[in-house]
Parts: C-alpha cells; sequence; structure tokens
C-alpha cells in the first residue's frame, strides 16, 4: 500500500504504530496519549489538514534527499521499504519504515528538523520510534540520519533491546485495552485545547475527584502568586544594591544586569493608519476588508470562588 492512502491510514488506526509509540510513553513533544486515542477513535480529520499534509508531503520529498547524503557519507546503499509491516502473532503491533540498508539488517530511518532537540544527541522521541521499528519488524539495529538546518547531516546508531521492546509493548497493549474500553488518557494543556476548542454552555456538577482537583489547583495558584511577588521583591532588592553595576560576583554565582542591544521597530500600526488616512472612506473600507479575517475566540480557563 501506498504511504499517506486511505488504506494506509486505516492500517495505522486499527493498531500501534513507531510513531504513536512516543506519545502513548509521554516523551513526544507534538501529541499526547489522548491525541493518539482521538485518531484512533477516528475523531481527528488529519487528512483535511493542509498543514499536516505540507508537512508530510516536504518531509517525504526530503527522504530521498537524506538517503543520497547517508550514501555518500557512510558508503552503503540504502533501499526504500514499500511494505506495512505487522507482527504476525501480535497484530497490534504495527510499523512502517524509510530504508534499510543493502547486504544488512538494518533499519534507516530519514528525520529533518532545525529543531533543538537533537543539540544533546537523539531525542527520546526518536529512539523510541525506531526502537519500536526494530521490534516490530525484527531488525538488530537502527540507523538515524537526521537533516539539520537544511545543511548539516547527523547520525546515531541504536542496536534492538529485546527487554526494552518489551516493555513498550506492555505500555501499547495497557494503552489499546483503555481505548477500548474509553478511556482514561494522558492529556497535555494543548491536547485538551485542540479536542475542545469549543463550549456548548452547559453547567455540569463537579464530581469528587474534579472538586479535589480544583482545590489543588486553587492552593497551587496562590502559592505561585507568593513566590512570583517573593522573587519580584528579592530581584528588586537585589538590583537596588547593585545601582549602575553590570556585574554582582558571590560565592558560587554571578549576577548580571546588562542593557541589551537597541534594535529599530517598525510601528506598523501607525503607519497603516497614516497610509489609510490618505484614502478616501470607500478605499479604506475595500482595503480593510481585504485584509480583515475571522479569528476563532480562544476559551478562557477561569476560577471564580465564592467570597464567603
Amino acid at each position: 500500500m501506498k504511504q499517506g492512502d486511505d488504506e494506509w491510514l486505516e492500517a495505522r488506526r486499527l493498531g500501534v504504530t513507531s510513531t504513536d509509540i512516543p506519545a502513548i510513553i509521554g516523551v513526544s513533544p507534538w501529541k499526547s496519549e489522548g491525541d493518539v486515542a482521538r485518531e484512533k477513535q477516528g475523531l481527528t480529520d488529519q487528512v483535511d489538514d493542509p498543514d499536516r499534509a505540507r508537512r508530510f508531503r516536504l518531509g517525504h520529498a526530503l527522504e530521498d534527499v537524506i538517503r543520497g547524503e547517508d550514501v555518500i557519507e557512510h558508503g552503503i546503499k540504502l533501499r526504500r521499504v514499500h511494505r506495512f509491516i505487522v507482527d504476525p502473532e501480535r497484530p497490534l503491533l504495527r510499523t512502517s519504515l524509510d530504508f534499510e540498508r543493502v547486504g544488512e539488517r538494518t533499519i534507516v530511518e530519514a528525520k529533518s528538523s532545525k529543531s533543538r532537540d537533537w543539540d544533546d544527541g537523539l531525542p527520546q522521541y526518536v529512539e523510541a520510534q525506531v526502537r519500536w521499528q526494530m521490534g516490530v519488524a525484527r531488525y538488530p539495529r537502527a540507523h538515524v540520519a537526521a537533516l539539520r538546518y537544511g545543511d548539516r547531516l547527523v547520525c546515531f546508531d541504536v542496536e534492538h533491546v529485546e527487554s526494552t521492546f518489551e516493555q513498550l509493548v506492555v505500555i501499547a497493549e495497557d494503552f489499546w485495552q483503555r481505548l477500548l474500553a474509553g478511556g482514561p488518557f494522558e492529556e497535555s494543556r494543548e491536547s485538551v485545547r485542540r479536542a475542545w476548542p469549543l463550549d456548548d454552555g452547559t453547567i455540569a456538577n463537579a464530581d469528587p475527584e474534579t472538586i479535589e482537583a480544583v482545590g489543588s489547583l486553587i492552593q497551587t495558584r496562590a502559592s505561585i502568586d507568593a513566590l512570583t511577588d517573593y522573587r519580584e521583591r528579592l530581584e528588586a532588592a537585589i538590583q537596588t544594591r547593585m545601582g549602575p553595576t553590570t556585574t554582582l560576583l558571590g560565592p558560587g554565582w554571578q549576577v548580571t544586569w546588562k542593557q541589551t542591544k537597541d534594535r529599530e521597530e517598525v510601528d506598523y500600526k501607525q503607519l497603516a493608519l497614516d497610509v489609510l488616512g490618505r484614502l478616501d472612506p470607500i478605499d479604506i473600507a475595500l482595503q480593510t476588508a481585504r485584509y480583515t479575517t475571522t479569528r476563532r475566540g480562544p476559551r478562557r480557563f477561569t476560577i471564580k470562588e465564592d467570597k464567603e
């Protein structure tokens, strides 16, 4: 099946894949476990998301560029892997591969990124992905080739560890059992906002667990406010002692209070007003309408305590 077509997407939805596992174990910077659950339940329409479609096209196009650079770097030919792999004994376990090295059992995963996640080595979410690939496809090793900032190739080699893979399988099976039972799932603040961007105007009574959570949140916010106020007073006291001093030295620490470089800024709002001011009312209305869009209002999360 062709990557990206309806058959491929449906095959992915019916099991746990290598791109799901980082979110399920909580190391994905983009998705939560709840996001994955909604995808499996068919509650998110990824096919019609133009931004996601563009990222998929660009990422897929860059894979061949990365393959060419990796061949030059290591002198080992690569071939694309077109098959969709399902574990014959545990069909829940599924994966797709980018490439494999010709003449050896090594997965090659191609990545392109401008993220600083790679500064300290192979990111956890990529390691989780290739460990899942190795376990499901039964390859002994994986090679990750990442194109950073468009002109720098960094590579990492990962050996298969069966015990680590089996631990991932346990987590994946637990997720699937909860999926069949309707939850619960781990969420992030961003994933919750994506899942429920609109309210319906209804009112509900809180259950005991939510009452406890709201009480803890109220206490936490109060503690943060108190600590923020204390921090600001300490900073003001230290800055008062420093006056015009740039650097303050102490036992095991250094405090700097240094002016940053000046920078030029364009007041686009005033510029627009000045330009529009030269037009007649009809042209102003036409130009304003041309650049006016409707932005959906966000849901504001507030807590109002009883005065008593």
